[in-house]
């Protein structure tokens, strides 16, 4: 394995090293019609492909693991072009959602657990929610301000992530939308006093949500390891612990476009009830976390086989040793 095979994701350079180019797509979207600014994403998804060593090993490295795990059936196409055009669109998505132009009726809510839910938060009870780095993690914060067309109130939406690996874009999104700002637990600096903080705000009816496939830059030792796509990869410790603090009900959640589209892109939303008991006796708690894990695992297997080109974990995922600076 090369030296930059060893880097944990949290020390990858930052794509975007400066915030002229996305303030510079939110003038475009401000002033130009949708699908002109989308047919962009084409030359600038070759750009990057071509001045970015890493992004296109990585894209290759996921998509064989994945094609080989599913006996070819997915992707039918080996395409990291694909890959990193799908990444583009999301990024111009996140920045449509947090300005306020995402449509509620171009998100579609499949007929799974999505319906416990919605009355649960219309009894006032939040949940905890768990996402991944596949399709637009920021479509349900995004569309908060929505809410009351399906619960009839205003729910709170927290999300748990790492501020620094991400500021450029973090940054942005403070001045696009303040509320962004407010809406953030950093994850660095979790204790008990956090995890009683947002048992809270479930109690009054919020959504926490966090993310269970990047291991914490800050307590990189701390890892799961399972099988993903056939082979060993480490996951947080820390995002399956943590249910077992609160003690809440916990659901997994993927967004995801239906398929590529200028002009008006659709998106799934799944959301999929843990079968975990999370009040548990302590002595049974390692076992839970590891079930929960693995629960995690076989939810993010099966989109990625559905929607292959919508990973955004551009990084050597199955690395377990990484070189810290």
């Amino acid at each position: 394995m090369t030296e930059e095979n060893k880097l944990h994701w949290a020390d990858e350079k930052e794509a975007i090293k400066s915030n002229k180019p996305l303030k510079f797509l939110l003038f475009l979207f401000k002033y130009f019609p949708k699908p002109f600014v989308r047919f962009w994403i084409f030359p600038v998804a070759f750009f990057f492909m071509r001045h970015n060593d890493r992004i296109k090993p990585e894209s290759l490295l996921y998509q064989r693991n994945l094609r080989e795990y599913t006996k070819n059936e997915s992707p039918r196409v080996i395409s990291p072009y694909r890959q990193i055009v799908s990444f583009c669109l999301c990024i111009l998505e996140k920045m449509e959602g947090w300005l306020g132009l995402m449509k509620f009726n171009r998100v579609q809510y499949c007929d799974d657990d999505v319906k416990e839910l919605i009355e649960q938060l219309k009894q006032g009870k939040g949940a905890l929610l768990i996402n991944s780095h596949i399709g637009n993690m920021e479509l349900l914060r995004s569309l908060s301000e929505h809410n009351k067309e399906l619960v009839g109130r205003d729910v709170p939406v927290l999300v748990i992530m790492e501020v620094n690996p991400n500021e450029q874009f973090t940054n942005t999104l403070k001045e696009v939308n303040p509320k962004f700002a407010l809406n953030v637990v950093d994850s660095s600096n979790i204790g008990p006093d956090t995890i009683c903080y947002l048992m809270e705000e479930i109690d009054k009816g919020a959504l926490v949500i966090i993310a269970g496939d990047r291991t914490s830059a800050h307590a990189r030792d701390k890892f799961i390891v399972h099988n993903f796509l056939g082979k060993p990869a480490p996951f947080p410790y820390g995002t399956f612990l943590i249910p077992f603090l609160m003690k809440c009900p916990v659901y997994y959640m993927f967004g995801l476009r239906k398929k590529m589209s200028l002009v008006n892109p659709v998106y799934k939303v799944y959301i999929e009830k843990s079968k975990i008991d999370f009040d548990c006796p302590r002595n049974k708690r390692e076992e839970g976390i590891n079930n929960l894990c693995l629960e995690f695992i076989e939810k993010l297997e099966k989109f990625c086989r559905m929607y292959p080109y919508q990973w955004y974990n551009f990084f050597n995922f199955w690395n377990m040793e990484p070189e810290k600076k």
